[in-house]
């Protein structure tokens, strides 16, 4: 079966192919029948943690014959890693809670008894990503991840309140940007999810993006997407997904 996508757009004519579509059955199953799930700790899509993996991609293809390293340094449950997995990525793994990365363990676990995956799990260990030293670190050729993405809130606090949440979570971030910065080879590529808060008439940003020069990296730009796009929200949702695509100078 094959199927044709012809699309006008004033004197030009596109011609399409359509040449795979989404396993929506698949998708579900990796988020909904994971045994070791932790709302607390925010529930990753894996739709969104795969662009995330893609975005942090140094080449255009992946060789399946080639290691290429990827570290989340906030693990979680585990999601980013199942799909990085299934990508054929060499996977690092670390979270400050050792809980977990026993949940990670479970999940990839359970990943292995489902699919036959193409990527390698290297390592998984407890650590805190504002000092952690990545013994993998010279080896990395991507970093993706969610971060921490503050305290949950239902609505939107009071301004010192607000306030308060987002000088903490900035100068975790601060301080992760400018560990892992010192460990990493010029020319790695990171893709992070970081949070960003909807105030009354603008998302509201991390500070820290106004310094990422001076913690030597590049944020990158792309042809066709201004960064006020890629912010991942849903309707009525204070805390939302930022995604920052970086490149370490």
């Amino acid at each position: 079966m094959l199927e044709l996508l012809v699309v006008s757009d004033g004197k030009k004519t596109y011609l399409a192919q359509t040449n795979s579509i989404q396993d929506i059955d698949a998708y579900s199953a990796r988020d909904r029948e994971r045994p070791m799930r932790d709302a607390k700790v925010g529930m990753l899509p894996p739709k969104l943690a795969q662009i995330i993996v893609n975005l942090a991609k140094h080449h255009e293809d992946i060789n399946p014959q080639s290691e290429h390293h990827l570290l989340d340094p906030f693990c979680g449950t585990g999601v980013l890693v199942q799909e990085a997995l299934l990508m054929g990525y060499f996977v690092h793994g670390t979270d400050i809670d050792q809980r977990m990365i026993d949940y990670t363990q479970g999940n990839i676990n359970w990943l292995a008894e489902k699919y036959d995956y193409p990527g390698t799990l290297l390592s998984l260990r407890q650590g805190d990503a504002t000092n952690k030293q990545w013994i993998e670190a010279n080896i990395l050729e991507s970093v993706a991840c969610e971060t921490y993405l503050g305290q949950p809130l239902s609505t939107l606090p009071p301004s010192d309140q607000l306030s308060k949440i987002m000088t903490e979570v900035n100068s975790l971030h601060h301080k992760f940007l400018e560990n892992i910065g010192k460990q990493i080879k010029p020319g790695t590529k990171l893709c992070l999810a970081v949070p960003t808060w909807r105030g009354h008439r603008e998302f509201l940003h991390l500070k820290v993006l106004d310094y990422l020069s001076d913690l030597g990296y590049t944020r990158l730009e792309f042809k066709h997407v201004e960064n006020k796009d890629l912010i991942y929200h849903r309707d009525n949702q204070v805390v939302g997904r930022e995604l920052l695509v970086l490149e370490k100078r």
